[in-house]
């Protein structure tokens, strides 16, 4: 008989380190000489993010408080990292997309305790989820690494961030309509860039197959 493991473990000590680092790193960025530092701070907690979901895995170590901490602890750290990216780069479209990034989690937050009481089930994150938090923490991670550590300047050309902060928060909010929307016909869950990409699928299914006939 597998043994249930407690909420002390490995993976959910990483996901609240990376939650008291986030809280440090945001204190430390106001200062020019630990700016530096706490960007880096910043960047290594959003790999630990990698590592704690996979010692859970490989280890058996996945627990039900573990399923709440970690989107717990990945929405601080996006939270702390965008609300510093604003405070650097000082752009109000800036601002209005990382309003939505946030606005998104927040709701999530609230989202996944409700459904749990009232479903009794817990949303574990899906591969788009999964593909969502990533691609934050690589926009992110990248500007934070421009701007505070080297060459420790903001980008005189806009466009990037622009296209940066644009892919993060339409894939950010299309992922929490995944969870919101109806189900599909064949009863499965599916935003709307999934459905997109499985209707432009079904389409060229039915022209190779009409092609062959």
């Amino acid at each position: 008989m597998r043994s249930i493991p407690g909420p002390v473990t490995i993976p959910n000590i990483l996901s609240f380190i990376r939650i008291v680092t986030a809280v440090t790193a945001l204190f430390l960025i106001r200062d020019d000489r630990y700016a530096a530092v706490a960007a880096w701070m910043l960047i290594m907690a959003s790999v630990l993010d990698y590592f704690d979901g996979w010692y859970a895995r490989r280890f058996n170590q996945e627990t039900g408080f573990g399923a709440h901490l970690d989107p717990l602890a990945d929405k601080v750290l996006v939270a702390v990292t965008f609300i510093v990216l604003c405070g650097a780069l000082q752009l109000r479209w800036f601002n209005v997309f990382v309003a939505v990034i946030l606005a998104r989690e927040a709701v999530m937050i609230v989202y996944r305790p409700v459904v749990a009481v009232r479903y009794g089930t817990s949303m574990a994150a899906g591969r788009f989820g999964k593909a969502k938090t990533a691609l934050q923490y690589l926009v992110a991670d990248a500007m934070l690494f421009h701007i505070f550590i080297y060459p420790a300047k903001i980008p005189e050309s806009k466009w990037l961030i622009l296209t940066g902060i644009v892919a993060t928060a339409l894939i950010t909010v299309d992922s929490g309509l995944r969870y919101m929307l109806p189900a599909c016909r064949d009863g499965k869950k599916r935003s709307i860039i999934e459905r997109l990409l499985q209707f432009v699928s079904g389409v060229m299914t039915r022209e190779a197959r009409d092609g062959n006939l």
